[in-house]
């Protein structure tokens, strides 16, 4: 009984400890400190190169919309040119008509 209450009087002592040990700026809570400032470090370097991958992925898929954008706009001008050149054509052929017409019919 006696090294059963001696057993939890040190693992509470311990506990109390590590406890003032870690909110203090021991030898430990230093250790500690410097480890996952290290980790942290990674994380936030790794999380600012998945940023800049995510940034130019963007910029790229940007980039690419604008361009074909702008083969968009010089097709649909294209089609325009061609339907305004047919148009235009087919009222010269309709004019040609309308002039052969009255030329060969009587009154």
């Amino acid at each position: 009984m006696k090294k059963k209450l001696a057993a939890l009087m040190a693992i509470a002592v311990l506990s109390m400890s590590s406890v003032y040990a870690a909110e203090t700026q021991g030898p430990v809570s230093r250790w500690l400190d410097n480890l996952t400032g290290k980790v942290s470090k990674k994380e936030q370097s790794a999380y600012q190169k998945q940023q800049e991958k995510q940034q130019k992925l963007a910029a790229k898929k940007k980039a690419r919309e604008q361009r074909l954008a702008k083969k968009r706009a010089k097709a649909k001008q294209r089609q325009l040119e061609r339907q305004k050149k047919a148009q235009e054509h087919q009222n010269k052929v309709n004019k040609k008509k309308s002039l052969i017409k009255e030329l060969f019919t009587t009154d």
